[in-house]
């Protein structure tokens, strides 16, 4: 018969930056939508929103999985600093949850920085799925006292914080992206590639948010290269998708396309729910960010079958080994970029085609449910011996039809 412990449903408070449409996102999303609902309660705050140009992309994602889910559309000013941190601590009041889990640097910060005027039984995870700056290091040094447990999601990113933020290891905890190899190793759109380039000899996909992290004008900037040089094969085609962040990024993409006469070869593509489509419509891919965690758009070409030509920074992790899931360039290099290019163009569709089941197989090491499954261990950890709270028991709830609008968390 089950005990009392056994029917505790925790309500866990989820703080994020935004919920546009990026891999950190999705993976937010995920993690919040899979979680064991006998045992815990989500619901979720945004930070940021239209004030700060940033789309509301996962929210019909947490409508249908009735997630209840808040947008608090602060900017990150001053202001919005103020009104987003006291915004926090007053939802925390009211909802009272057992764990607030913040995740990205905006999010974390205010977290940290309300924790003192919040519920003292309250447990604060923080979390970053993207390479630390030297700024974020220093406010990582000095803030992470303030929480139970900083978790991250790849070895170099532990490091990063062991060593430059002096963060002890008992307080550290890793636990790599999860990945939906069912749904991306298949092709719900056969015929796209087809409709996009019919005639096409090579298909190139590069998706990511058009932002300086993921630097898409870098790829034009060697296609251009591998023109002047006469080296750029006449059947290449290249897709670019991605949600729009950054206008003086989409500029310098765009005068790369204009200067070098690259309108025929390179596409964009508004942001896709169907990436996966695209993927398979590729032969490969080509991550060229400046800076990387560990990178969902990797993961999701490996799990396609496609091999990614990505920079170093972007493989911080080791995931693509090259020559076999793909390839290594230097990072913010052209030059070495277009070379790396232009080698990859001269390999035949066989050469291609024989790699990805290496690139499957690579991607199966990084299991969504397993994901899922060690931040209920942690959370279970943290409460382990704490009371839930009043109205989170596990009786069946209420379903709700999937609206998009945003649905009050402190109601």
């Amino acid at each position: 018969m089950p005990t009392t412990r056994d029917r505790q449903r925790w309500r866990v408070l989820y703080c994020v930056d935004t919920l546009s449409a990026g891999g950190a996102e999705r993976q937010t999303v995920e993690l919040v939508t899979r979680l064991n609902l006998e045992r815990f309660a989500p619901r979720l705050i945004c930070l940021h929103g239209k004030a700060y140009g940033a789309s509301l992309h996962f929210a019909p994602h947490l409508d249908r999985a009735n997630v209840p889910w808040r947008v608090l559309d602060v900017r990150w000013s001053p202001p919005g600093l103020l009104a987003g941190w006291a915004r926090l601590i007053a939802a925390v009041w009211r909802m009272r949850p057992a764990l607030l889990h913040a995740i990205s640097h905006h999010s974390n910060h205010i977290a940290r920085l309300g924790r003192a005027l919040m519920p003292p039984r309250l447990r604060l995870v923080t979390a970053v799925r993207t390479e630390y700056q030297p700024r974020q290091l220093f406010y990582e040094r000095i803030e992470h006292r303030l929480a139970q447990r900083v978790v991250c999601n790849s070895p170099h990113l532990e490091r990063q914080l062991r060593e430059h933020s002096r963060i002890p290891a008992r307080k550290l905890v890793c636990i790599p992206n999860g990945l939906d190899c069912e749904r991306f190793g298949r092709n719900p759109d056969p015929g796209l590639r087809a409709r996009l380039a019919p005639n096409a000899s090579c298909v190139v996909a590069m998706l990511g948010r058009i932002t300086k992290q993921k630097s898409p004008h870098l790829l034009a900037l060697a296609l251009g290269e591998l023109k002047r040089r006469q080296e750029l094969p006449g059947g290449v085609r290249v897709f670019v998708a991605g949600e729009h962040e950054s206008d003086e990024i989409q500029t310098q993409l765009d005068e790369a396309i204009r200067r070098h006469g690259l309108g025929g070869v390179i596409t964009q593509l508004p942001q896709t729910n169907q990436p996966e489509a695209l993927l398979h419509a590729a032969d490969f891919t080509v991550l060229a960010s400046l800076w990387e965690g560990l990178p969902n758009a990797v993961l999701e070409s490996l799990a396609a079958g496609r091999p990614a030509l990505v920079s170093e920074a972007a493989n911080a992790s080791g995931v693509i080994e090259d020559g076999v899931t793909g390839w290594v360039a230097r990072t913010d290099d052209v030059p070495h970029l277009a070379t790396r290019l232009g080698e990859v163009f001269r390999l035949s569709p066989e050469r291609l085609e024989g790699m990805r089941p290496a690139c499957r197989d690579r991607a199966g090491m990084y299991s969504m449910t397993r994901m899922v499954q060690r931040y209920e261990e942690l959370y279970e950890e943290l409460l382990s011996g704490a009371s839930p709270a009043p109205g989170t028991r596990a009786e069946p709830q209420p379903r709700r039809a999937p609206t998009t609008k945003a649905k009050r968390v402190d109601r």
